[in-house]
């Protein structure tokens, strides 16, 4: 006797005989009955006919999935939907876009490509051009109401298939194809979204210059309101943003697109975009002032903190603790030293745009005496803030400010506290301070994270990091590889800046992969305090410099008498290709270093 039974293989959704001899199964006259019941329970549970283990876990729909971004499209009962494709190109983007990466079929689309029409391939050339052309159509379009013709036609092949499982998505051509010409739409009527716009008299705004100010300024709402570019997608759910570098290495959903980004991480790490205008005369070029502020860093300064009543409740205290670090009170000092190396620096190179100095470098009261004094330069200012911690009262703070004129302020705090283990207190020397024995971390709250772009000019957007938030790629390298912005400046309480350390690692991987430059800085006073094993010469070098055409990383010396340097960065524009085949024309502004100035103050002059 052989019994055959059906097993569905659930990858290929394909069904399989399989034999059974009557001596595997009923082996004794006395059990045929109840294992023919068994048998027929078997048959029944296996059979085609038999209801598969998917009734009880259903594969996710494509309507399901896009309902979860847009509920209108799958609203509950008894609520219609509503199936209008978005007239905002940022929505459409945000579903599309989260389609294919949710189904991985953006790699497999591409197998396939550029699409036919209607039948017949078309070249890459004629399709670019096609796209191109839809994407200016839909920016000057969209207030009237206005979908090209071309949108909606590649709407309804994604209306056609709401009920396919999106894990089936790569298997379907023809969808997948529609989805990414749409995503490809969309980025083209995002171009220049978030960047600064020139100035216009509104009277002689031609109807497309209109249209365009008004697009863009719809743009510049949302990102302030949302911090996303979407209108009706809520930015818990998924957010678009400013785009300024599309990957040009390997294939993630970044190769995708030339100006608009899609960020799904939620608010775990919430991005701020600020459209801050052209503060900086728009030229192909920026002087920057470091300012390599402590000269000096002492042990003392380091101190064990308790933490607050309901911290550490997880850890052993014999092995773990809180440190603390107190700023320096030199007020005048500092604020005199800044004024004479700005004066000075301009003597040497012209107009300075901007001031930097690093981690945790100051007071909230000499940040405030210092941005007021470099705000009335016409400069922008940089700089690290710190406070130290109350024990067992309050958290130590370390944050960012980020001042610009005439009068913008905003405000970034660390997202991961610095972990001090034996072999750091060694290098700096803080045996007396803390034990060895034990980790200490920074005592600070990481509850606030947000990350700030600041869209200087229409080649520059520069984000600014703080220590180890470089050294995590999560949460917040995921955004900032998203974004690509042309200028990462990561401020550092942290040794030399040489080319060995961890530092110039993480920047040549940002550099690499999205293609940013970057731009790390210490100070003085944490360089000179580090003396690791063999090393008897403290190393005055306190900045680094890596971009995506260089080759190595760029070290930058304060020299024995210095007080400061002078960097010039000079934009150079290349050309970015996206995976579907669209250029974008040499628009990719790359910040690259054209001139490194010590600056020695006449007091320090031989």
């Amino acid at each position: 006797m052989k019994i055959v039974f059906w097993e569905r293989n659930y990858d290929t959704c394909a069904f399989s005989k399989h034999k059974m001899s009557d001596g595997n199964l009923l082996q004794k006259t006395h059990k045929s009955r109840s294992v023919s019941r068994s048998v027929k329970q078997l048959v029944h549970l296996r059979s085609p006919e038999a209801k598969s283990p998917e009734t009880f876990s259903e594969r996710l729909s494509i309507r399901e999935f896009l309902g979860q971004l847009l509920p209108r499209l799958n609203p509950r009962e008894p609520a219609t939907p509503n199936l209008q494709v978005p007239h905002w190109p940022p929505d459409v983007f945000a579903l599309c876009m989260s389609l294919l990466l949710k189904g991985g079929a953006y790699c497999a689309v591409l197998k396939n490509w550029p699409p036919r029409n209607p039948g017949k391939r078309v070249s890459i050339r004629d399709w670019v051009k096609r796209v191109r052309h839809i994407g200016v159509m839909w920016q000057r379009n969209w207030a009237n109401a206005q979908i090209p013709t071309e949108v909606s036609e590649d709407w309804k092949v994604v209306l056609e298939n709401l009920d396919t499982p999106v894990n089936s998505l790569a298997e379907n051509v023809r969808l997948s194809q529609k989805l990414l010409e749409l995503c490809a739409m969309a980025d083209e009527a995002c171009s220049g979204i978030g960047l600064p716009q020139g100035s216009h008299i509104s009277g002689n705004l031609s109807k497309a210059e209109r249209a365009e100010a008004l697009f863009q300024a719809r743009i510049r709402r949302q990102l302030r309101i949302n911090s996303s570019a979407c209108h009706e997608i809520s930015s818990d759910r998924v957010r678009t943003l400013p785009k300024m570098r599309t990957a040009q290495s390997g294939l993630t959903i970044r190769s995708l697109s030339h100006h608009i980004a899609l960020w799904s991480g939620g608010d775990e790490v919430r991005p701020r975009w600020n459209p801050v205008g052209p503060f900086v005369q728009e030229t192909s070029s920026i002087n920057l002032l470091l300012v390599p502020w402590p000269i000096s860093v002492m042990p003392s300064q380091f101190s064990e903190t308790e933490g607050l009543p309901s911290e550490m409740m997880n850890m052993a205290k014999e092995d773990f603790g809180f440190f603390t670090f107190e700023q320096q009170q030199h007020d005048r000092r500092l604020l005199s030293l800044v004024e004479e190396l700005h004066k000075e620096a301009t003597k040497i190179v012209g107009n300075i745009d901007g001031v930097i100095l690093p981690e945790a470098a100051l007071t909230q009261t000499q940040h405030e005496k210092l941005r007021a004094t470099i705000l009335k330069k016409n400069a922008f200012l940089i700089s690290g803030i710190g406070k130290a911690s109350e024990p067992g009262v309050r958290h130590g703070e370390n944050y960012i400010g980020i001042d610009l004129p005439p009068n913008l302020s905003f405000v970034q705090r660390k997202h991961h506290r610095w972990k001090l283990d034996e072999s750091q207190i060694h290098q700096y020397g803080l045996g007396s301070r803390l034990d060895p024995g034990k980790l200490w971390w920074e005592h600070i709250d990481i509850s606030q994270r947000e990350l700030t772009f600041l869209a200087m000019q229409a080649w520059l957007v520069m984000t600014v990091l703080i220590c180890e938030d470089l050294a995590r790629p999560d949460p917040v390298g995921d955004l900032v590889r998203a974004v690509g912005p042309n200028l990462v400046i990561a401020l550092l309480m942290d040794g030399p800046q040489l080319k060995a350390r961890w530092g110039a690692r993480y920047a040549t991987t940002l550099a690499d992969d999205p293609g940013c430059s970057v731009l790390t800085l210490t100070s003085i006073g944490m360089a000179t305090l580090s003396r690791p094993d063999g090393v008897m010469k403290p190393s005055r070098i306190v900045a680094l410099w890596k971009d995506a055409t260089s080759g190595s990383p760029r070290e930058i010396e304060l020299p024995e008498g210095a007080d400061g340097i002078v960097i010039c960065l000079t934009v150079k524009y290349l050309t970015e290709w996206t995976a579907d085949g669209r250029s974008d024309e040499g628009t990719a502004g790359y910040p690259l270093l054209s001139g490194i100035h010590p600056i020695q103050l006449s007091s320090n002059k031989p």
